[in-house]
């Protein structure tokens, strides 16, 4: 018996073949342009983080300093230091000095080297005196014509008897746990303004 002819196509074998030198030039360079803006992108958040920490934590701490300050100003007596003019009736300082009402002599002073404002408490029955920073980051000041500015103004009234007494500071942002990764901190400066009278004037007590 003779079999029927049966025509029996051959299907093409598929070639398996991989990546060129071209395609795969192509890939590394997509890949490595997305990482490079992935990594832009992780510095720039990591500068804003810096940024917003420095100049949140240091506004915070320097604001207490000031009130601090403020209430110092407020119970202390026998301020200083005077005008070297008698005619005048204001002076620009770096320091301020008056007495605590335990009767100690403190002196706020500001430090340029050490772009610190440094606090100096004194006993004058015991002589022992304690100086330490208050305020770290304090910057000098200048005006428009390239003049220092003192922190200091005191306004005194009725001879050596002080009426007012203002605080002008200018604080550089800093913050001790930033990081190495997160680069240079280009945060504006603070600049905090604060007045204050002693308890004497600003309740009309007058023991003169």
């Amino acid at each position: 018996m003779k079999r029927p002819n049966v025509q029996t196509s051959k299907r093409p074998a598929y070639v398996r073949r991989g990546f060129n030198l071209v395609e795969l030039l192509i890939a590394l360079g997509i890949t490595a342009a997305l990482l490079t803006a992935t990594l832009v992108a992780l510095n720039a958040s990591f500068r804003a983080y810096q940024a917003t920490t420095e100049v949140s934590s240091t506004h915070t701490i320097a604001r207490l300093t000031m009130n601090r300050m403020t209430m110092m100003i407020r119970v202390g007596e026998d301020f200083g230091p005077f005008p070297t003019n008698p005619l005048d009736t204001t002076v620009s300082s770096d320091f301020v000095e008056f007495a605590t009402p335990d009767g100690d002599i403190m002196t706020l002073e500001f430090d340029e080297s050490q772009e610190a404002l440094l606090v100096t408490v004194m006993n004058p029955a015991t002589g022992d005196e304690n100086t330490y920073p208050l305020l770290e980051g304090v910057l000098r000041q200048t005006d428009s014509d390239g003049d220092p500015i003192a922190p200091f103004t005191l306004q005194y009234a009725k001879g050596r008897n002080l009426y007012r007494a203002t605080i002008d500071l200018l604080i550089k942002p800093d913050d001790n746990m930033s990081l190495s990764i997160e680069g240079n901190n280009d945060s504006q400066l603070i600049h905090l303004v604060s007045s204050a009278m002693p308890r004497m004037a600003a309740y009309g007590e007058e023991p003169w």
